[in-house]
C-alpha cells in the first residue's frame, strides 16, 4: 500500500512538473514574440557542433544531443537561403570538431550552389582541428570564398592514417580468448580480438581506403582553392600549420577575430543586417503557398546504427544508434500501404549487424517496390556489410565519394571466458541433452563438430549475401570474389564496381526520384517521415512508461496492475546479443 501511494504522488508530481514546463514555455513564447522579419539576413552555421542524421526522438537523447543539428536542416537552410532575397550571405564557424566526411561532401555541394547565386560566403575558425586532426574541418571550410582564422589557431591539414588496436595477448593475460571465423580474408571486424597485428589483406584494404579518401580531399580542396591536387597533397604531407604559416601558404585568406569578421559581414549585408542560425532561419520561413497541384508525398525512412531484430533505440528513453528490423520493416510496409506515398527515400548510415534482421529489411524494400513504390537509397558515412545488405535491392543507390560501403562478408564465433572464470575462482556446472547443445557456451572451445556447424552457418550466410548482391546489382556471380570477401570500399570505388549507381547525397537521390516519377520542374515534393514522429502526449506517456509510472496511470483508469517491462534486457541485447553470426564492418579510426 505504501508503494502505491509513493508511486501515485510521483505520478502527480511528474504531471505537475510537465504542466509547469509547458506553461512557462507558452508564457516565454508570448513574452518574447518573434520580431518583425529583418530585410537583410546573414545565415550562420556552426560546424563546431555535432552533425547528426536525424533529430533525437527520445527524451534523454534530446537532452544529450541538444547541441547537435540534423544534416537535413543544414541542407534545407542553405538551399532556402540561396533563393531568399533577404539573405545576403553566409558565415560558418569552425573549431576542433571534425564533421563526418560524407556529410562534408554533401554540404560542400550545397555551398557551391549557394556561391553560384553570387552571395558572399565566409568561414571562420578559432582553429581547424586545434592540436589534433583537422582535415575534414578544413576540407569543408575550403568550399567558402573567404577563410578566416583566429590568431594562435591552427590548420590541422595532414595526411590520413588508420589505427586499429589488437588485443589477443592482452585478453590472454586475463584468461579470455576469442574464437571467430570469417568470410573472407578482408572481413576483419573481430581480428582486433583474435590477432596481435594487422593481416596483410586487411592492411592492403585499409591502405586503399585512405589513399582514395586522401585523393578526394586533395581534389576537392584543389578545385575550390584554385590549386592543383599535387600542391594540396604536398601541403597535406607537411602540415599541420600555424596561423602565420597557413596565411603564407594561402590556406586562409585572413587572420582575425570573430567580432572583426562580424563587423565586416554586417557592412556587406547592409543596414540592420541580422545573423540568424540555421534553426532560427528555418523557423522564420513563411509557409509554402498552396500549389496548383497537391504536393507529391515521398516517404523518408531512416536506417541508422547497428542492425538488430528488435529496435531499442528509437523507442527507448535514452535512444541510441540501433536499427530495429521490426521498426524499419514496419515503416516500409506502412509506406507501401499509403496510397498518397509515391516513392521512398531510404537513408542508411550503418556498419551492419544481424544478417537475419538485415534480410527482414531487404524483404520489406522488395515488397514496397512490388507495390509500386520505388525505393531510392542515399548513403551517409557508412552503409557497409548489413548496411549494404539492406540497400542492395533499391531501385537506385546513391553514395557520397567518401561513404564506406561494401564489406560483403560475414563473421561468427564466440569469446572464451573459461580461463577468466578459473582466475576468479568461479566454477560452473552443466547438464545437457548432448550433441552440440553447448556450442555457444563461453566456457569452452568449440569441438570439431561444433566448429563445423559454425562454418556451415557462415558459408550459407556468405553464399546468400553474394548471390543476392549479384542478382540485385546485375553483377556476374563470377566477378563477386573480386568485389566481396569482406572488402570495404569508398563510395567512389563502389560506383566503379557497380555496387553504387550515383555519387552524391539527398539532392541527387531526390532529383533521380523526380525523373522516375515524371515530375515537372517546380512541382513540390513533400517528405513524410516513416514511422511518424511521436506526438507530445505520446512522448509524455513514453516518459511515464520508462520511469515506471505509466502502469500506475493505467491502473487508476482500468482498476488493475500492469507489468512494466525492464529496459535493461533490450539494452544488454543490443550490446551483446545480436547473434553469433554477424555482418558487420570492421572498426575504422581515421587520424
Amino acid at each position: 500500500m505504501l508503494n502505491f501511494f509513493l508511486r501515485l504522488f510521483a505520478l502527480v508530481g511528474a504531471l505537475a512538473t510537465l504542466l509547469v514546463v509547458v506553461g512557462i514555455t507558452v508564457l516565454l513564447r508570448d513574452q518574447y514574440a518573434v520580431p518583425s522579419e529583418p530585410q537583410n539576413v546573414v545565415l550562420t552555421l556552426d560546424f563546431d557542433r555535432p552533425i547528426v542524421e536525424r533529430p533525437a526522438s527520445s527524451p534523454l537523447k534530446v537532452a544529450m544531443e541538444s547541441d547537435s543539428i540534423p544534416l537535413l536542416d543544414i541542407l534545407h537552410a542553405i538551399d532556402s537561403a540561396r533563393a531568399d532575397p533577404h539573405v545576403k550571405g553566409m558565415v560558418a564557424r569552425f573549431g576542433s570538431t571534425e564533421p563526418p566526411l560524407a556529410d562534408v561532401e554533401e554540404i560542400r555541394a550545397a555551398i557551391a550552389r549557394f556561391r553560384a547565386s553570387g552571395k558572399f560566403t565566409y568561414a571562420f575558425g578559432t582553429t581547424y582541428g586545434d592540436f589534433g586532426t583537422g582535415n575534414r574541418a578544413y576540407f569543408l571550410a575550403s568550399a567558402f570564398q573567404d577563410i578566416w582564422l583566429q590568431p594562435v589557431g591552427t590548420v590541422g591539414l595532414t595526411g590520413l592514417a588508420i589505427e586499429t588496436p589488437y588485443a589477443k595477448s592482452a585478453l590472454a593475460k586475463i584468461g579470455v580468448g576469442a574464437d571467430f571465423m570469417q568470410r573472407k580474408e578482408y572481413k576483419s571486424v573481430m581480428e582486433t580480438f583474435t590477432r596481435d597485428d594487422m593481416s596483410d589483406p586487411v592492411r592492403a584494404n585499409m591502405q586503399s581506403l585512405i589513399d582514395d579518401l586522401a585523393r578526394q580531399e586533395a581534389d576537392g580542396i584543389a578545385e575550390t582553392r584554385k590549386w592543383t591536387p599535387a600542391q594540396v597533397s604536398q601541403l597535406m604531407a607537411t602540415g599541420p600549420f600555424t596561423a602565420d604559416e597557413a596565411l603564407k601558404a594561402g590556406l586562409v585568406t585572413h587572420i582575425g577575430y570573430a567580432d572583426q569578421l562580424e563587423q565586416e559581414i554586417k557592412k556587406q549585408a547592409g543596414k540592420g543586417a541580422r545573423l540568424l542560425g540555421a534553426e532560427d532561419y528555418l523557423g522564420r520561413l513563411p509557409p509554402k503557398r498552396p500549389a496548383a497541384k497537391p504536393a507529391t508525398q515521398v516517404a523518408l525512412i531512416y536506417g541508422t546504427g547497428l542492425i538488430t531484430s528488435h529496435g531499442v533505440g528509437s523507442d527507448g528513453l535514452a535512444g541510441g544508434d540501433v536499427m530495429g528490423a521490426d521498426t524499419v520493416a514496419g515503416a516500409f510496409d506502412a509506406a507501401a500501404r499509403d496510397k498518397k506515398i509515391k516513392a521512398i527515400i531510404f537513408r542508411i548510415d550503418s556498419p551492419g549487424g544481424s544478417p537475419v534482421a538485415s534480410e527482414t529489411i531487404r524483404r520489406a524494400v522488395i515488397h514496397a517496390e512490388d507495390k509500386g513504390k520505388p525505393v531510392f537509397v542515399t548513403m551517409g558515412g557508412e552503409a557497409a556489410s548489413g548496411g549494404y545488405w539492406i540497400a542492395m535491392n533499391a531501385n537506385e543507390i546513391v553514395a557520397e565519394p567518401g561513404t564506406l560501403t561494401g564489406s560483403i562478408g560475414v563473421v561468427g564465433g564466440k569469446f572464451l571466458l573459461g580461463g577468466l572464470m578459473q582466475k576468479l575462482g568461479v566454477s560452473w556446472g552443466m547438464v545437457s541433452t548432448g550433441g552440440n547443445t553447448g556450442m555457444w557456451s563461453m566456457l569452452a572451445d568449440y569441438t570439431p563438430e561444433e566448429k563445423a556447424r559454425v562454418n556451415a552457418l557462415l558459408d550459407a550466410t556468405y553464399a546468400a549475401f553474394t548471390q543476392n548482391v549479384a542478382a540485385a546489382r546485375k553483377i556476374p556471380l563470377a566477378k563477386m570474389p573480386d568485389i566481396a570477401k569482406g572488402r570495404v570500399w569508398t563510395g567512389a570505388q563502389a560506383q566503379k564496381l557497380g555496387l553504387v549507381d550515383q555519387l552524391g547525397g539527398y539532392g541527387v537521390a531526390l532529383a533521380d526520384m523526380r525523373k522516375k516519377l515524371g515530375l515537372k520542374p517546380g512541382q513540390i515534393v513533400e517528405l513524410k517521415l516513416f514511422p511518424a514522429p511521436l506526438t507530445p502526449s505520446e512522448k509524455i506517456m513514453l516518459i511515464l512508461k520508462k520511469i515506471g509510472l505509466e502502469s500506475l496511470a493505467l491502473d487508476a483508469t482500468l482498476g488493475k496492475w500492469q507489468h512494466v517491462e525492464s529496459e535493461l534486457g533490450p539494452f544488454v541485447g543490443a550490446l551483446g546479443g545480436t547473434g553469433a553470426v554477424q555482418t558487420r564492418m570492421p572498426g575504422v579510426v581515421l587520424q
